[in-house]
């Protein structure tokens, strides 16, 4: 379904999964905030995150996220996980790439812009 997913190095964080071992080829296992750091400061490719919002969550409290890819769907649920939850620091982002779809998805990607400035919409 993913090709290639077993030939590269995954980092997993779990709460559920207590033993450091996995069906996957080539995963390592992260046990705190402070490896994600080591990580993100080591040589390599980008780190990205599929599939969990908690994780995003920690990463975006610790300064620890460079871009967002958001994919923003046109309905409404009224309940749901936040994705900028208490605790997210206040960081500005870029807009570098999007695409709105014939169904109205919206996919947008933003890069870290560095500290915030406010103002106005326009500006």
């Amino acid at each position: 379904m993913w090709p290639g997913i077993n030939d590269v190095t995954k980092y997993v964080m779990s709460k559920t999964m207590t033993i450091n071992k996995s069906d996957w080829k080539n995963a390592v296992f992260l046990k705190s905030v402070d490896d994600i750091k080591k990580l993100k400061n080591s040589e390599g490719s980008d780190i990205q995150v599929h599939g969990s919002g908690n994780l995003v969550q920690t990463l975006l409290k610790h300064d620890l996220v460079d871009e967002l890819w958001l994919q923003t769907y046109p309905i409404t649920l009224g309940q749901g996980k936040k994705l900028l939850d208490d605790g997210t620091i206040p960081a500005a982002f870029t807009l570098t790439d999007s695409l709105v779809t014939p169904n109205g998805v919206i996919f947008a990607n933003y890069k870290r812009a560095g500290e915030v400035k406010t103002g106005t919409v326009g500006a």
